[in-house]
């Protein structure tokens, strides 16, 4: 997996994630979500051997991260979130297309996650990425009963 990327975004770039990226993470988590991740969450995450876990960082400050799973060809996005002051510029795509070319050069074809059914801009982000909504997860979310969808992504044709 890469380190780091510039893009042709101004002065953003993308590293891996640390436990002193957490305070930043947990504000911006905190901001983006009805029942967010609590710090043990992310510290299970980030120290899993199967999981990849990635910041977004412009002009050196973290504005976003992606959390996954990542197992022979499947990956399983955990979290993702963009700090609301930089929200549909383009971060989210970036950062999704990111992993998407980078575990595929791990071997991965096969990209799932879940989203709040009432999420409508969070699904039409991963409907422009090319996933589709291949079932529900009845009550998924429980503090509030919300259905979760299941959207896939597939880079075999």
């Amino acid at each position: 997996m890469r380190d780091t990327t510039e893009t042709c975004l101004d002065n953003v770039t993308i590293r891996a994630m640390g436990p002193a990226d957490l305070k930043d993470i947990l504000g911006i988590e905190r901001l983006s979500f009805i029942s967010p991740w609590t710090r043990g969450m992310f510290e299970d995450t980030i120290c899993s051997p199967i999981a990849r876990n990635l910041v977004l960082e412009k002009d050196n400050r973290i504005i976003g991260y992606i959390m996954l799973y990542s197992v022979e060809d499947e990956v399983h996005i955990m979290n993702i979130a963009i700090d609301p002051g930089h929200r549909r510029k383009g971060y989210g795509i970036y950062l999704v297309n990111y992993v998407i070319e980078d575990c595929s050069k791990d071997g991965g074809t096969e990209f799932f996650l879940e989203v709040r059914e009432g999420n409508r801009a969070a699904q039409g982000l991963y409907r422009t990425l090319g996933f589709s909504v291949i079932g529900r997860r009845k009550g998924y979310y429980r503090e509030t009963g919300e259905d979760a969808y299941v959207m896939h992504m597939s880079l075999k044709k």
